[in-house]
């Protein structure tokens, strides 16, 4: 395994899999967006709003 880092720069490897996961990741995201079942922005199913919970007063 060592063998392959001295052919490929570690630093150069890694940024170029981070670029490529970016990229992957956007273009799933905008594959899903242009369908009609999963484009979760234009469904028409309103966000949770979450509130915090009401604590009662405790008693001493």
């Amino acid at each position: 395994m060592y063998k392959i880092w001295t052919i490929f720069s570690p630093r150069l490897a890694l940024v170029g899999l981070f670029g490529f996961l970016i990229v992957l990741a956007l273009a799933i995201h905008l594959i899903l967006l242009s369908t009609t079942d999963f484009n979760w922005l234009e469904d028409g199913i309103p966000a949770v709003q979450i509130t915090p919970a009401k604590v009662a007063p405790q008693q001493m």
